[in-house]
């Protein structure tokens, strides 16, 4: 029996992901003599594989035999060229800067996941809130096929198009955006006017209505099979050049100044710093056959019916879900949601009050919510049901409009997830494990502060529905400092559920 040394990441850790790292060697390397220090670990093994060894994702590298080897990870996160010097973690590689998206799952939480879940190569996985993607990527590039279902059409824009550039040559992609830039200067774009439109003109300077259309115009003609990544990247920077406030997750108009350069000059600069990482993470991995897909869908609603998914059942399902009363997160696609004609002005507004943990109450849907919320018409479990009454029976006159409204819509956000959990539970293969990366909020009603567990409570509506508790694993989230940081999550907890019948 020989000794490996490993060695953790430079970058500072939170607790939890060290706790994660060793979870990781007890479950998917079958060890238990660990010693530890602050800055390796120490394994006695005599049948450990390289190929487990390069599945860890908490580890920098390990020392077999006289060698130093780097894991996947490691590997990764070094190729990502907005790192810098390496001492921060780095999410950013491979496909995922392609977009940025509000409430974006850590990808190395999610492959940590599959490793301490022990999930198998080839298993199919599935993510029913799987936004911008990033359970689906790192899904692939653990060899396993992840399908992904979310309301919001761009989210499943931006997730297709990465697993679409995960298959695809950088060189490629190199030569369709040099034959856009070529035809941009010459394209000529229509004076038709439509909602669409009507609404652009309205929150872009002249101009810069005029290039966005025009580029629009351009990756339609030249993007091939391959524009919708074009449009992910030039979406992604769309609302810098707007008249809408771009640090402000409201609709608000503009105050602060545009950037010095030009919005081509800064699409440029996107697609330079996607294509090197894309082509360094495929230098790393080659090319992943695109096995996944993300797919429009409501997942309160069976996902049995899902054409794209054949009535298959799943290994296993991993996601990160919207908290209760959610800020108005999509407010912040919405120039991309029109722009891309996804939606018009109405519509975007319909989806976002139709979004699970929405805090949007459209007033044709308060009385019926109303009703719902009395009687109790989901027959949610008694102790989540007591806790919406007693949010209700606290409010005061000096609660204003939205604070009226909240012991409902956390009534309707437990009811939509107590749906959402006999969808995917219908979804998965026997005793196959559900993990959920659960933010904790608060509210204050009638002067008092309520902190929300909403971990817990998702785990009582899970046990009604016949879901079986395995762990709840406490994290600590990332502090933020910038404008969204009073609203921002400061506890999560991975909840792991395993299906019961």
């Amino acid at each position: 029996m020989s000794d490996i040394k490993l060695h953790w990441h430079n970058h500072k850790y939170f607790p939890y992901e060290k706790e994660l790292g060793i979870r990781e060697l007890k479950t998917l390397l079958s060890v238990t003599d660990i010693i530890c220090n602050d800055k390796s670990v120490t394994i006695k093994s005599s049948a450990i594989t390289e190929k487990k060894l390069d599945r860890l994702v908490y580890f920098s590298d390990y020392i077999k035999d006289g060698c130093t080897v780097e894991t996947l990870q490691r590997r990764l996160e070094k190729s990502c060229s907005i790192t810098g010097n390496h001492k921060k973690q780095s999410t950013r590689y491979s496909v995922h800067g392609i977009h940025e998206y509000k409430g974006k799952f850590n990808p190395q939480i999610v492959r940590g996941i599959l490793n301490i879940l022990n999930i198998k190569e080839g298993s199919k996985l599935l993510d029913p809130f799987c936004g911008s993607g990033t359970t689906l990527v790192e899904s692939t590039h653990s060899n396993m096929e992840g399908y992904g279902t979310d309301m919001n059409p761009l989210a499943i824009y931006i997730s297709n198009s990465k697993l679409l550039a995960l298959n695809t040559k950088a060189s490629i992609l190199l030569e369709h955006f040099q034959n856009i830039f070529a035809t941009f200067d010459t394209t000529v774009i229509s004076n038709h006017e439509d909602e669409y439109t009507e609404y652009l003109r309205d929150w872009f300077p002249e101009d810069n209505y005029n290039i966005i259309e025009r580029l629009r115009v351009s990756i339609l003609k030249e993007g091939g099979e391959y524009k919708s990544i074009f449009f992910v990247l030039a979406s992604d920077i769309l609302r810098d050049y707007s008249l809408q406030e771009p640090a402000d997750l409201r609709i608000r108009r503009r105050k602060s100044p545009f950037p010095d350069i030009s919005f081509m000059e800064a699409f440029k600069i996107k697609f330079d710093n996607f294509l090197a990482n894309l082509l360094a993470s495929q230098n790393i991995v080659g090319l992943m056959n695109q096995k996944g897909l993300a797919t429009l869908w409501d997942s309160r609603e069976s996902m049995l019916k899902v054409d794209t998914l054949d009535g298959s059942k799943f290994d296993v399902a991993i996601t990160s879900p919207p908290y209760a009363t959610a800020l108005p997160y999509i407010d912040t696609q919405r120039l991309s949601l029109i722009w891309l004609r996804f939606l018009d002005k109405k519509e975007v507004k319909n989806l976002e009050a139709s979004l699970t943990g929405s805090r949007e109450l459209l007033t044709k849907a308060r009385k019926e919510l109303q009703h719902n919320f009395l009687n109790n018409t989901s027959n949610l479990t008694k102790s989540v049901y007591k806790y919406c009454l007693e949010l209700n029976e606290s409010l005061s006159e000096d609660d204003g409009f939205r604070r009226q409204a909240v012991p409902y819509l956390m009534y309707r956000y437990f009811s939509d997830m107590q749906a959402m959990f006999i969808s995917v539970k219908n979804s998965l293969k026997l005793n196959a494990p559900f993990a959920l990366v659960v933010g904790h909020n608060h509210t204050t009603l009638g002067g008092k502060r309520f902190d929300v567990d909403t971990p817990e409570l998702l785990k009582e509506v899970a046990l009604s529905v016949g879901w079986k508790h395995q762990e709840s694993f406490p994290l600590q989230a990332y502090h933020r400092y910038d404008l969204h940081s009073k609203n921002a999550v400061k506890h999560e907890t991975l909840l792991i559920l395993r299906k019961n019948d």
